[in-house]
């Protein structure tokens, strides 16, 4: 393992403590994006390490490197567009299949249950950063949208974008692109070579100075590996957790007692009278996700 002065920004754990440092790794970020997507990016809020874990019991969650959120001009407490940014070193036969599953489970947050107003979903661009050619044609970066194969040219505002960035890539991008995919693979001072690089080389240098910091980054892959597997053990709960609720909806509408529910399922009567009193409130629907949610934020203690 290279040490914190020999490492580059390629590497996503280097990349992680730099954009979650609490003095640079806002700008850090809206520098990053502004050069890579060529547009202005407004106030962001930036979370590193996020974990989204299963939907259901054993079902696989994700973990999010750098997830940078920019709130809307017009609404400050809305979020227009949400940046999942990933450092990428080994090319996986199933890459582009791994990229569209990421996309459903950021996505997946952004609507709450009962919620049909879908121009609430913000913009989503998922930035994969590798440095080899994930396409083979020697594009520094390849822009990927929904199309239309009978109308190549109709346009499908769906708000979302899967871009990759190749390092070794020649073609297409901008002067400053190149100049800040060539410091992700190099991050070193003599590779700063325009504004946005220096701005990028000040973040990494402060990060590399930092006594605290350069005291546990040995460390830190451990425990974003640790962070990962706490994640999967909270998607268990939440299966768990979801099946119990279907089985009592599915015996509240079949006229059963709270007290036949408990001896029927072998659980303590108090826990199960207290998800009742939940579950009658979304009869005869019985959404199961708004039952979960409810209870989560009010009554946790009813599914410890």
């Amino acid at each position: 393992m290279k040490t914190i002065d020999e490492v580059d920004l390629i590497d996503d754990t280097f990349m992680n403590l730099v954009a979650s440092d609490p003095d640079v790794g806002e700008i850090f970020c809206r520098t990053l994006l502004s050069v890579l997507l060529q547009k202005d990016i407004g106030s962001v809020k930036v979370l590193s390490q996020r974990v989204i874990p299963g939907t259901y019991e054993g079902m696989r969650g994700i973990r999010l490197d750098v997830e940078v959120t920019e709130t809307s001009d017009k609404s400050p407490e809305l979020i227009a567009n949400v940046y999942d940014i990933e450092p990428h070193t080994s090319k996986e036969p199933d890459m582009f299949r791994m990229m569209r599953f990421r996309q459903a489970k950021i996505d997946s947050r952004f609507m709450k249950s009962g919620d049909n107003d879908f121009s609430h979903l913000p913009d989503l661009y998922v930035i994969l950063i590798t440095n080899f050619d994930p396409f083979g044609e020697d594009y520094m970066l390849y822009t990927i949208n929904n199309s239309c194969a009978e109308v190549p040219t109709l346009s499908c505002d769906d708000g979302l974008k899967f871009l990759y960035f190749n390092t070794i890539g020649r073609k297409g991008g901008s002067d400053s692109i190149r100049n800040v995919l060539e410091y992700m693979q190099n991050s070193r001072k003599s590779s700063a070579v325009d504004t946005a690089t220096k701005e990028i080389d000040k973040c990494v240098d402060n990060v590399r100075h930092d006594p605290a910091i350069r005291g546990k980054y040995m460390t830190f892959g451990d425990k974003l590996d640790r962070e990962f597997l706490k994640g999967k053990e909270i998607g268990q709960q939440i299966g768990e957790q979801k099946t119990l609720i279907r089985q009592i909806c599915n015996k509240m509408s079949k006229g059963m007692s709270i007290s036949e529910i408990a001896e029927d399922l072998e659980t303590d009567e108090a826990k199960i009278s207290i998800i009742c009193d939940v579950v009658r409130k979304h009869a005869p629907e019985y959404d199961q996700n708004a039952i979960l949610e409810e209870l989560q934020s009010t009554m946790e203690s009813a599914l410890v």
